[in-house]
Formats: C-alpha cells, sequence, structure tokens
C-alpha cells in the first residue's frame, strides 16, 4: 500500500480532516462512517440508492435524485476511464505541495453516468505526456501517516 508521510507540525482545520468526526452511529454520526472504514479495509465505496439505483459520489446520506434515505454501500469498480487531467506544478494545496508536480485527474468506472461515478483524484508514477484522454486507470487505497501518530486514510488513481 502507498503511504503518504505528513509533516509532524502541521495541524489541519476540521474541513481538511473529518476522519476523526467520523463516528458509527450516536448524536455525532455523520452517516458516512462506512466510506472511511472501507478505505481502511483497502475498499473505495460509495452509496447506491435502493429506490432508484442512482449511484452518489461522494457518499450521501440522502439520494440527489429521488431523495431517499434508502441507501447501501456498494463496491466502486476498481478499473475506469480517464476523464480528464491536468498536471499540477505550482499552488499545489497544503500538505500536497510536497508531491508536486502531480496529475489531477477525473476518471470515470462503472457504466456513467447510468450506473457509475466521476470521481477526481491525484495520480502517481505517470508523466502528464505519457497520459491520454480514454486509458484506463485504478484507484488505489492510500495510508495517510501523521501528523505524528495518527494514521487516516484516501484514495489515488495509477495508470491500468
Amino acid at each position: 500500500m502507498r503511504v503518504i508521510k505528513l509533516p509532524d507540525s502541521i495541524e489541519l482545520p476540521t474541513l481538511l480532516d473529518p476522519w476523526d468526526l467520523q463516528e458509527p452511529n450516536g448524536a455525532d454520526a455523520t452517516g458516512i462512517y462506512d466510506f472511511y472504514r472501507n478505505l481502511a479495509d483497502g475498499d473505495l465505496t460509495t452509496t447506491k440508492c435502493r429506490d432508484c439505483g442512482k449511484i452518489n459520489f461522494p457518499p450521501v446520506i440522502v439520494c440527489s435524485n429521488c431523495l431517499s434515505d434508502n441507501l447501501e454501500w456498494v463496491k466502486i469498480p476498481e478499473t475506469g476511464e480517464l476523464y480528464a487531467f491536468t498536471e499540477m506544478r505550482l499552488g499545489a494545496p497544503l500538505i500536497l505541495d510536497q508531491l508536486a508536480p502531480f496529475i489531477v485527474a477525473i476518471a470515470r468506472f462503472g457504466d456513467y453516468p447510468d450506473n457509475g461515478v466521476q470521481i477526481s483524484g491525484i495520480m502517481f508514477d505517470t508523466k502528464y505526456e505519457d497520459l491520454r484522454i480514454g486509458d484506463k486507470v485504478r484507484w488505489e487505497v492510500v495510508r495517510v501517516e501523521g501528523p505524528g501518530d495518527r494514521e487516516r486514510y484516501w484514495y489515488c488513481f495509477t495508470k491500468a
């Protein structure tokens, strides 16, 4: 599993670090705890409406199509298709500036838009000039270490 190590001195604002806010139930539960737990288990998942079949990404607690809360968790297909991309060299957001230059991509997984999702993510281990729209990509879970002894999980894309 790829690991990104963060410096010990960065204190992330709550908006950028929702991991600790995720509770499985109770007053502080957001309803998307399983998204983070599934990432920790190595799976990129999202919510699908049991009533209309709409797959939403990012995960939701109410369907964006029919407003139902009758949702289930589904795994996103591991391989998708590159839809758009650019290279970030300067002005990368906090923490990611140490990784620049890197590719920011949009990829489609599944039968988008009818039965799939369109997701943005960072791509590693590839150069801008080596990419083409339509290339096959794969998502991979990333372990984020730090600051301190904290550990979180996110995802990135790699060329398939």
